[in-house]
């Protein structure tokens, strides 16, 4: 015999099928996570692709670094003076890459994730020429099963480029993605040239440096110490820590430090092509949260 109290549940349930309420507290708690970003990375967005939703920030390097209008300059000049080497014959054979593209055609490219490969990943920063200035764009997952979006977005960027430049990229980054990509049935065929920095720079200076790791580079080459970084082995569990807690603070470090990474890429590029084997200084480089709050360099 059914009891009055069974009774009144089995008719809530019926009025109230499970899950009920959900997607618009769902709908809260993302757009309070996407402010909350928007608050601590000093900008993004969220965004919709046809594999779900994800984090973008995106901004013209000249908002956060104060000597970007000499790195375009420097930048640019980096193509023709391959150009000029390659008519010559004289351009190095790691560097013959530049010659298939412009710098609008070109982008540089710094991945993070959670571990090796077979890990998921959850950011991809993308540093490029577009509309007469260098543009860095990061695209962010917020949990794990946003992945998908940020490499179907990602992918989008792949099929208009010409050269992709990586540190170490040949190696990680690029099969990383690759197999990310496949993982998620996604479209990976790549109809672009690559250029990985990794090998020409310890040609170059392995003689010179304690090693070629890209901070190394950076602080002989560039003369930038970092500040308010966080250190790479750190950086899984550091991400796992925010997908649990949902917390901007943990996860704006390992945004710095993917900026920081791109930009460094370029001033090596740079250097490499110059043939510039001596140390120089450049501004540092601050987050631009941190900037509009009076922040000196970092």
């Amino acid at each position: 015999m059914v009891s009055e109290e069974l009774r009144r549940r089995i008719s809530l349930l019926q009025r109230a099928p499970a899950g009920a309420g959900r997607p618009a507290a769902a709908g809260r708690a993302g757009a309070r996570q996407s402010r909350d970003l928007r608050e601590r990375l000093g900008g993004g967005r969220a965004a919709r692709t046809a594999r779900g939703k994800l984090f973008v920030w995106e901004e013209s390097l000249g908002e956060i670094y104060s000597d970007a209008g000499r790195l375009l300059d420097e930048y640019l000049g980096v193509f023709e003076q391959a150009s000029r080497l390659a008519e010559r014959s004289a351009l190095p054979a790691f560097l013959e890459p530049l010659t298939s593209a412009d710098a609008g055609g070109a982008a540089f490219v710094d991945t993070e994730t959670v571990g090796l490969h077979g890990r998921p990943l959850f950011l991809i920063g993308v540093l490029r020429h577009r509309g007469g200035d260098l543009k860095l764009t990061q695209y962010f997952a917020r949990s794990y099963p946003e992945e998908a979006a940020i490499l179907h977005k990602f992918a989008g960027v792949l099929r208009r480029l010409r050269l992709l430049i990586t540190f170490n990229g040949k190696a990680f980054d690029w099969p990383f993605v690759r197999d990310r990509m496949v993982y998620h049935r996604l479209s990976c065929d790549p109809g672009f040239g690559h250029l990985d920095l990794l090998h020409p720079s310890r040609r170059r200076w392995r003689a010179h440096l304690p090693n070629c790791k890209l901070q190394t580079l950076e602080r002989y080459l560039c003369g930038r110490w970092r500040s308010g970084d966080i250190a790479g082995e750190e950086i899984p569990q550091r991400y796992h820590d925010f997908v649990r807690e949902q917390d901007a603070r943990l996860i704006a470090p390992i945004f710095h430090h993917n900026r920081l990474d791109l930009i460094t890429m370029v001033e090596l590029l740079i250097a490499l092509v110059q043939g510039n084997e001596h140390t120089r200084h450049v501004p540092r480089f601050r987050p631009r949260a941190e900037r509009a709050k009076g922040a000196r360099d970092v």
